[in-house]
């Protein structure tokens, strides 16, 4: 119900005057009992014609929010509760304008119960970060006060909600603004709930027939790999040999945690360990190496050499196939290449009583450039879709996107793509489309707005405006992550400082872990002498493992001791392409130029937007990325502005460990310590050996192979390298192998990111 004395402009402009008064008083005499302070509000109220009783419930309202959104500060003096002035901040709202909190109380224009100004400086917060994360309850009251139409007095909303109210300019016990309304709303959706439910398009997947075969239409945030991971353990649940069921997915990760997902729910089955989980690489190189040893080439190689096997009809090759009672196969519509071909071939292998499940999207389908299909009907996905014989069915509901706007744009997105009209005009379109829907159109990398948090990402065209943008932040202090290119990955640095200086027959002992742990400064936080020898003999199947075992094991890049970034906090950058599978409630999409020429791709070119926008699931932000400013060198590295302007970096490679503890410990504490490092020679000599050095001297590793020969024209063309323009951000474990192939020993090697320069480079003092 209104409280009448305040249902008017002029409650507004009484309310605004209750605040201002009370932020003169506070700013006047520094601190002020609370007690004292709502007597004087409550006097003052009714003076200006306010209830006695009203005027009460006003005063201590008023006090309320000025604490709750940081315009006040309270605390105790002598036991009793006071409130405090607080220095100025500037929190960033509506692109263009920030609310004032604390300082000058002269300063600014009223906003509610606040003040607003158009001055924006360059340390202001972004209003997502003021407000921080709300929990469930506290978003679904704050949607109860917004059905409620008014923020009731009497109320008993959290500090959250009070804060996020007050920030947007909501006055208590007064008529909340549609557009307000609307606007937290969208900024702040309700959480949904049932989300491990089976929708009934998932359930008509999961529940069909086990000889069925089906081609699934799923579009982003549809669950596509929850149906498949569903999907099997229904078949193991209704009775199928587990052992029989192959799932392939496109990343190794995806196949542990999708393996682990669907052991962990059979666990009272028998032998539900048994469904093989993996990549299209590793079911190939089983089938292979089953049948002899593996052939050099790689795993293009490997795969080319399994599916000619069966596309000729080798008996030995189709024997293993007998084995297969179901298979399943996800995010279709990027497996293009000789890797279609090859499922291709092992799906017309299989006898027809023989099920298949086939999952994608192809208004998804991003990585037909790299295998040369330039019009996207190349991929798995397209080429069974609508086949004979095969169920067509599509996954409809969006259990992603949380935003009611953001929502619409995906299904008008993929509405554009699928009509087929001119690519061109498609393109621009869904760019203007991302223009109108994004919570903010025009960020600054840099600058205030994007919610600068451990859940965000950064997602760029190409992996070259990445690692431009990572340097940039790098110069700028600003803490990141940066995923690695390709399926690169880093491997907990515990167990490499833990191996290291063991020869490759030695155990990993007990009390050579409490040795170690002692030498480790810092120590790590949390963990046993068990805890890590477990550990680390977990990657050698055992007690009695030896270093050996356990070299071998890092070198297969275990899942659960591997990481696919580098860096320890903040937002993930990354190219669209390498976040696919990702999603964060916030995503700062940096749009590229408008391609030119007459050889764009300009189908692909919108799926790419599409999958990349995609990823936020309640705030889409867009920024301006970088154009034209890295090319590739011919020892295979990135450099920055012209091959004379800098070499990007981001990682270990080229690095080669020294070799011993001492260095090892080094390179531990450098991990935590981050510091800023540079590449000085061994000595004086031309010849001299390159290394790496960190700002206080401690050398942590040397270079090797093209790294060495950058590093040669780097400092011949400029008069040697600059200092500090690059820096430490973590370890990894790494194998140092002798020449003939023998283990040497496990070790740890820095992991860099950042641009090296040359000494007379006009960025040097930008970079440091």
């Amino acid at each position: 119900m209104l409280n009448t004395d305040f249902d008017s402009v002029d409650a507004v402009a009484r309310g605004q005057k209750l605040a201002a008064q009370l932020r003169r008083d506070i700013h006047d005499l520094g601190a002020v009992p609370i007690s004292r302070v709502v007597a004087g509000l409550r006097t003052f109220a009714i003076a200006e014609g306010v209830s006695e009783a009203a005027a009460k419930q006003w005063a201590q309202a008023l006090v309320s929010v000025l604490v709750a959104c940081g315009d006040l500060g309270s605390g105790k003096s002598y036991g009793e509760p006071v409130l405090v002035k607080r220095r100025s901040v500037s929190v960033l709202i509506q692109g263009d304008r920030c609310i004032l909190l604390g300082g000058d109380p002269s300063q600014g224009e009223p906003h509610g119960l606040l003040r607003t100004t158009d001055v924006v400086p360059a340390d202001a917060v972004s209003f997502h970060d003021r407000v921080g994360e709300l929990s469930d309850d506290d978003v679904a009251g704050l949607w109860q006060v917004l059905d409620a139409g008014v923020w009731l007095l009497g109320g008993t909303s959290s500090s959250g909600v009070t804060r996020v109210l007050g920030l947007a300019g909501v006055v208590p016990d007064l008529t909340i603004p549609q557009e307000t309304s609307a606007w937290l709303r969208e900024y702040f959706p309700l959480p949904r709930t049932g989300e491990n439910a089976a929708d009934p398009s998932q359930a008509a997947v999961i529940d069909s027939s086990a000889s069925l075969r089906q081609i699934v239409t799923a579009g982003p945030g549809s669950g596509k790999t929850h149906t498949a991971t569903e999907r099997v353990i229904h078949l193991v649940q209704q009775g199928l040999p587990p052992a029989g069921i192959r799932l392939i997915t496109f990343t190794r990760v995806a196949a542990e945690e999708v393996g682990g997902r669907i052991s962990q729910a059979l666990v009272d089955y028998s032998y539900s360990g048994g469904v093989t989980c993996g990549t299209i690489d590793s079911l190939a190189w089983n089938l292979v190496t089953t049948l002899g040893d593996a052939p050099s080439g790689g795993h293009e190689r490997i795969v080319r050499v399994a599916r000619k096997a069966i596309s000729d009809g080798d008996q030995a090759m189709l024997d293993l196939l007998t084995g297969i009672t179901h298979l399943v196969i996800d995010e279709a519509q990027d497996i293009v290449g000789e890797r279609r071909m090859f499922c291709s071939a092992l799906i017309d292998a299989l006898p027809m009583n023989v099920g298949v499940t086939i999952l994608g999207d192809g208004a998804q389908a991003i990585y037909g450039s790299w295998a040369g299909d330039k019009g996207g009907d190349g991929s798995l996905h397209a080429e069974f879709r609508g086949r004979a014989g095969w169920e067509d069915r599509t996954l409809t509901a969006n259990h992603r996107t949380k935003s009611d706007s953001l929502r619409r744009f995906f299904a008008q997105a993929r509405a554009l793509l699928e009509a087929n009209g001119d690519p061109r005009s498609t393109y621009l379109e869904i760019r203007e489309m991302l223009e109108d829907v994004a919570t903010d159109p025009n960020v600054s990398l840099t600058g205030p707005v994007f919610p600068w948090r451990d859940d965000s990402l950064i997602l760029f065209r190409g992996r070259a405006a990445t690692e431009v943008a990572s340097a940039r932040l790098t110069r700028a202090a600003r803490t990141h992550r940066l995923k690695l290119s390709g399926q690169t990955t880093v491997c907990d640095p515990l167990v490499g400082v833990m191996c290291a200086g063991l020869a490759p027959g030695a155990a990993v002992r007990l009390e050579h872990v409490r040795r170690r742990l002692a030498d480790l400064h810092p120590a790590p936080f949390g963990l046993t002498e068990e805890d890590v020898l477990s550990d680390i003999q977990s990657l050698g199947n055992g007690p009695t493992a030896r270093l050996q075992d356990i070299a071998e094991a890092v070198e297969r890049e275990p899942v659960a001791h591997t990481r696919d970034h580098v860096g320890t906090a903040g937002p993930l950058l990354g190219s669209i392409h390498g976040a696919k599978g990702r999603e964060a409630s916030n995503v700062l999409l940096m749009l590229p130029p408008v391609p030119t020429g007459d050889d764009v791709d300009w189908q692909e070119e919108t799926r790419v937007l599409f999958v990349g926008a995609t990823r936020a699931s309640t705030h889409l932000y867009l920024g301006r990325a970088r154009p034209g400013l890295v090319r590739p060198g011919k020892n295979g590295g990135r450099w920055m502005r012209g091959s004379g302007g800098g070499l990007l970096l981001s990682g270990s490679e080229g690095l080669r460990s020294l070799g011993g503890v001492a260095p090892a410990l080094e390179v531990w504490e450098a991990a935590i310590r981050q510091p800023s490092c540079s590449f000085r020679r061994s000595d004086t000599g031309e010849e001299a050996l390159w290394h790496l050095f960190t700002d206080s001297g401690e050398t942590l590793a040397q270079v090797d192979g093209p790294l060495s020969a950058d590093l040669d024209y780097l400092a011949s063309g400029r008069g040697g390298l600059a200092a500090g323009t690059i820096r430490v951000v973590g370890a990894t474990t790494v194998v140092d192998r002798r020449n003939d192939g023998r283990i040497q020993e496990v070790t740890l090697l820095p992991v860099l990111q950042g641009v090296v320069r040359g000494a007379g480079s006009k960025d040097d003092q930008d970079d440091q």
